[in-house]
């Protein structure tokens, strides 16, 4: 039973009350105190009340039965109302309170006239784990005067009884009260590491988000290289080669198209139609495209349809380059949850291993590019035999 499962009207103790630092760490170990707190004590109190009538003369078990047996059935009603119900824990307290002191009170009716010695009662015992109950479930003043109220409640019993003897009581009070103090201890103890241990959870998330934010920002510039290496440069170096021969007019309007991308901000959370991607990044380009797409190919988060479509447009432009063809096939699908894309042409084909280093299209606007979103991307090429780039994501 966590923190998040109890009722609404049930109050967690007082370093449960702090939305601001106590974080998942700190939030558990309260969920188990109270777990702890709470069936333990109703199984503890729930055996005393079994031997203790057992413990009792025939002739004295009548009495000592009907409190045995109110004390059992409050043992699981305080269960399941601190478990279940709406009622809040300061009135749950006090009625707890009036049930354990009607038992220190009922000493002369539970305890056998035989015995003299306060020390092995069975209302000790309860009192003493419903007192150590109390520290783990209640703010700290709280549950000292809580434990102090039984206290006197006990001794008060005690006095009530004809035989006990008054020597051992003062003993009995100091055991219960060392042992709300061990376990006061204890639980700041163990909360204040809880504490450090979710501060140090923070650190660790603040830092993991400092590194992923440093990656996205670097994931964004080599996005941005990648797209000026696909737009201006490409332009210029058509522009600038002796033996281009484009118009002014086509060169101007690519020039235009540049320009348009290089200033659009896309946002990079959602998702897009990957197919209208890839088709308008094909029109963007003067080769005759043949296309074939899955029907199922879908949506994509965008920056796998951006990297997808990136090395699509480099993929094209390097045909319309350097293949010597004006035709190529594109193809898109989804095989076993990968996304394929694959353009193929059957133009002069290179040599993939023996590409000159100013080139750099391949290296970082297709594989680059492929390998900043977790896929891959592959060339085969030979010389006379045309070429195949497949995008693949994630990485198969």
């Amino acid at each position: 039973m966590s923190i998040s499962s109890l009722s609404p009207g049930i109050d967690p103790p007082a370093s449960a009350r702090l939305p601001g630092s106590a974080g998942p760490w700190a939030r558990e170990y309260v969920a188990f105190n109270r777990r702890l707190a709470l069936y333990g004590r109703a199984g503890v109190m729930s055996a005393c009340a079994v031997l203790g009538v057992a413990a009792m003369p025939v002739d004295e078990m009548a009495p000592a039965a009907v409190v045995a047996v109110a004390v059992l059935a409050w043992s699981w009603i305080h269960l399941r109302l601190a478990t279940t119900s709406a009622m809040r824990q300061r009135p749950l307290l006090a009625l707890d309170l009036t049930v354990m002191t009607a038992l220190c009170l009922s000493q002369r009716f539970t305890i056998p006239e035989a015995q003299t010695t306060h020390a092995g009662t069975w209302i000790l015992v309860s009192v003493s784990f419903t007192a150590v109950a109390y520290q783990l479930m209640q703010p700290p003043l709280t549950g000292i005067l809580a434990t102090l109220w039984l206290c006197c409640a006990d001794v008060v019993g005690t006095a009530l009884h004809p035989h006990l003897e008054w020597s051992g009581v003062l003993r009995s009070v100091i055991w219960v009260v060392v042992n709300i103090a061990l376990a006061r201890a204890v639980v700041r103890l163990v909360f204040s590491e809880s504490r450090a241990a979710d501060e140090a959870a923070d650190r660790a998330a603040r830092a993991r988000q400092q590194g992923e934010a440093a990656e996205a920002r670097c994931a964004a510039e080599r996005e941005h290289l990648a797209a000026l290496h696909d737009t201006a440069c490409a332009t210029l170096l058509i522009a600038s080669a002796p033996w281009a021969s484009m118009r002014a007019e086509t060169l101007r309007a690519q020039a235009a198209r540049d320009l348009l991308r290089l200033r659009a901000e896309q946002p990079v959370a959602g998702e897009v139609d990957l197919a209208a991607e890839l088709l308008d990044e094909i029109a963007a380009h003067p080769l005759r495209v043949i296309n074939k797409f899955d029907v199922e190919l879908g949506t994509a988060w965008r920056p796998i349809a951006a990297a997808l479509r990136g090395g699509l447009g480099e993929a094209l432009r390097n045909v319309a380059r350097y293949a010597g063809v004006d035709a190529v096939r594109v193809t898109a699908e989804r095989v076993d949850h990968v996304i394929v894309v694959t353009i193929t042409d059957s133009g002069v084909g290179f040599d993939p291993e023996h590409i000159p280093g100013q080139r750099i299209g391949i290296k970082r606007s297709i594989r680059g590019r492929m390998w900043n979103v977790g896929g891959r991307a592959t060339v085969e090429s030979r010389p006379g035999h045309g070429t195949t780039v497949r995008l693949e994501w994630p990485r198969g």
